[in-house]
């Protein structure tokens, strides 16, 4: 019988190990299917504005209206690499870079729906390429390029006394107007998206929230976990880890004041007394002074009894304490080197 759960057992291993290849290699095939594939070896700007001295508007030619300039197209990329790529292998020739007649490559450039850009002004008012798509000149792979920045775009209106406000440049987006990922779960997710730090524009808080007005809300609408359980269990994990959140509401008068007249829920009718275990919870190895803040009159454990001075750190102390001698605390198994120095 038992060989029989044995070879139960094995079996289900194995299927389970089968069933997660299966998901793995499915998995690869979906990525692979969802995401495009990148050009076998990248575009550089700098061999060709740099070393040939080709212009932006030689391959990107501006529009009539005013609008994108076009991306290059095979005939425009051909006038040169049909003879350069001669006797190039396949996998280095311009082809590689090329989806019929459009070039294979992402616009790295391109602005999101919502962005209103009037490409032909800009390029009218003097502006040169470079005064917004930095590093090209320098640029070795195009699938590097920086993606394009707000905080350029609102400097440069503030250096030519322009218009910078929202409606400016977005279609939808107003500073009186919640963005759309502002849904009715955003009042409990908004502080995980705070504390992830991203740089992208859309997790940039301050674009319409002063700091002050995030610590008038917290002072004033009680945070959603702080329920009763996590006021009497969870509250020391939670400051513990994040102790500058706390001190948005609470300062630490506060903190003392209340330990001092609450006893902490882990202390139950067993715990204390001078053989109890219960010091070596959090004492060992010394952490802090957390227990100072109501037992002011517990002795400090720089007044632990020296050892006597034929006493080396490398004796082993309990072959005789312990043993033989009482101890006036528990033993938790730790160097007696400590405390006792």
């Amino acid at each position: 019988m038992a060989l029989l759960r044995t070879s139960r057992r094995a079996s289900g291993v194995k299927w389970a190990i089968a069933t997660l290849l299966v998901c793995a290699l499915g998995s690869c095939a979906l990525y692979e299917a969802l995401v495009p594939g990148e050009p076998r070896y990248a575009f550089s700007h700098a061999r060709h504005v740099a070393d040939e001295g080709l212009s932006c508007e030689d391959c990107h030619v501006p529009s009539d209206g005013g609008g994108v300039p076009s991306m290059p197209v095979a005939a425009q990329c051909n006038l040169c690499h049909q003879e350069l790529d001669a006797d190039k292998p396949p996998e280095r020739r311009i082809d590689v870079l090329l989806d019929g007649n459009k070039v294979r490559a992402s616009r790295r450039g391109a602005l999101g729906g919502d962005v209103i850009f009037a490409h032909g002004k800009h390029v009218d008012s003097g502006l040169e390429c470079a005064a917004c798509h930095a590093t090209m000149e320098a640029n070795t792979d195009v699938l590097t390029l920086p993606r394009a920045d707000m905080a350029s775009c609102t400097s440069c209106h503030e250096e030519r006394k322009l218009k910078n406000d929202c409606a400016t440049c977005h279609e939808r987006i107003r500073s009186d107007v919640p963005p759309e990922g502002h849904d009715a779960l955003w009042m409990r997710t908004h502080g995980m998206t705070v504390r992830a730090g991203h740089e992208d524009t859309a997790s940039d808080c301050s674009l319409c929230h002063q700091e002050s007005s995030c610590t008038a809300c917290h002072l004033s609408m009680l945070p959603q976990d702080h329920t009763d359980y996590w006021r009497r269990r969870a509250h020391g994990i939670s400051a513990s880890l994040d102790r500058s959140s706390c001190m948005t509401c609470h300062r630490d008068d506060s903190c003392v004041r209340c330990h001092s007249e609450s006893r902490p829920s882990s202390h139950v009718g067993s715990f204390g007394g001078v053989t109890s275990r219960h010091c070596t919870g959090c004492h060992f190895p010394l952490e802090g002074e957390s227990c100072s803040t109501c037992h002011k009159a517990t002795p400090s454990h720089d007044l632990a009894t020296p050892k006597p001075p034929d006493h080396l750190p490398s004796m082993d102390c309990r072959m005789c304490h312990g043993a033989g001698q009482p101890l006036p605390h528990v033993d938790n198994g730790d160097n007696c080197n400590i405390c006792h120095r």
